[in-house]
């Protein structure tokens, strides 16, 4: 089960035309009884470019890369790679 506010990844290319095509990383902002998602994808000044209504087998729930780090999944990534810049 998904919960709100998860980070998730698109597993499908389906939402392309919406804005949103597969591996885009979006937040939980609602979950339904049915368990559908609508989940929204913004950019890196949090414009929302995207947002859908995807079935939960459409969707991986998605660690931070710091987070993959440190479970042993991916690269090292910069503690000054998190921190935002003004």
């Amino acid at each position: 089960m998904i919960d709100n506010y998860s980070r998730v990844r698109l597993l499908t290319d389906k939402y392309r035309k919406e804005g949103a095509a597969t591996g885009a990383v979006g937040y939980v902002i609602e979950v339904y009884d049915n368990g559908d998602c609508e989940v929204e994808f913004s950019d890196r000044d949090g414009i929302t470019f995207a947002q859908i209504v995807a079935r939960a087998d459409e969707l991986a729930v998605d660690e931070p890369a710091q987070e993959r780090h440190r479970n042993g999944v991916g690269p090292a990534i910069p503690s000054s790679a998190s921190t935002v810049q003004s």
